[in-house]
């Protein structure tokens, strides 16, 4: 089995700004520098499966505009793909370089760049293979509030999130741990501006993979926003190369079966090798060198571990 890279030209289709199409165009170029060519075109299967997660009116919306449901759905479908093909045993991991992202969609409405939830369709997907389990880590710099409300009263899906605040869309407090059935199977992890590597490791070394390892997924989606580097202009977060390989690598240790979906991310000269990280990750591949930039952590980074912490605790 290998890692696949799901891709098609288009991917570039969707027009849109700073969401624009060289985000993954300067991907596949730099991927082909790096001797990765071997890439997957999605599978035609379909809008079926968008119904899973979203209402008919929000699929009615998004189809008056012909271009946009088009674009739209062929991100679905090339996580699909990733999806089929991991079921089936042809895929250890893959990383999906879709556009238009997903994770701020709700059932009926869009926002944040995104109009169908593509992770959450991918979680319902898997569950309806026998993937009974899914975790999903969700590091934009953004919180995933689309992907949490789908979930937050499910107990079969654990979601995660490190985003920072405040900052658009403002969800995500600590202490938003889900409802009903779904109580603790929300775990919000907001950071304060500038936080970098070294408390994204101890938030994932302290509670994300202590929560995985007891939750034992069957699958992993990372809802993979590139946008938390430390020179993405739409955000103040530190993040370096070499963290996105290491965060993939502490999840490959929990579950290999993983399904990496890109969301944000917008410096076109740092995304490129930040999602070239992931894959090496993916692919255990420890032989590339990556920029590391660890920065001394503020008081009120630590403060907000510990808050963190305290909220964490309360349910695991």
């Amino acid at each position: 089995m290998q890692t696949g890279i799901i891709y098609t030209p288009g991917f570039l289709r969707h027009i849109s700004y700073p969401e624009q199409l060289n985000r993954v165009k300067l991907t596949i170029n730099y991927f082909q520098t790096q001797n990765l060519t071997n890439f997957i075109t999605p599978d035609h299967v379909g809008s079926d499966f968008i119904k899973s997660v979203h209402e008919p009116s929000h699929i009615r919306a998004i189809g008056k505009n012909e271009k946009l449901l088009f674009d739209s759905t062929l991100a679905v479908e090339g996580c699909i793909t990733a999806a089929k093909l991991l079921t089936e045993d042809k895929l250890n991991n893959a990383f999906v370089l879709c556009r238009p992202p997903g994770h701020h969609a709700h059932p009926n409405q869009f926002g944040g760049f995104c109009y169908f939830n593509n992770a959450a369709i991918t979680t319902k997907y898997l569950q309806s293979t026998g993937f009974e389990k899914i975790l999903i880590v969700d590091w934009d710099a953004h919180h995933g509030d689309g992907t949490n409300h789908i979930f937050r009263s499910d107990s079969s899906v654990l979601y995660c999130s490190i985003h920072e605040s405040p900052l658009y869309p403002g969800s995500g407090a600590p202490d938003d741990h889900g409802a009903g059935e779904g109580l603790g199977y929300s775990i919000n992890l907001p950071v304060p501006h500038h936080t970098g590597h070294a408390t994204y490791s101890t938030l994932f070394d302290e509670i994300i993979i202590p929560a995985a390892q007891k939750f034992n997924p069957d699958a992993i989606i990372i809802s993979a926003g590139q946008d938390s580097h430390q020179d993405d202009p739409l955000t103040t977060l530190n993040l370096c190369q070499q963290s996105y390989f290491d965060l993939t690598t502490k999840l490959m240790n929990v579950n290999p079966k993983i399904i990496a979906v890109l969301e944000g991310g917008y410096n076109l000269t740092n995304l490129p090798k930040a999602n070239h990280a992931i894959v090496c990750g993916l692919m255990k591949d420890t032989t590339h060198k990556f920029d590391l930039n660890i920065l001394p952590e503020t008081q009120k980074m630590k403060d907000s571990t510990t808050t963190s912490l305290d909220e964490f605790h309360k349910y695991w």
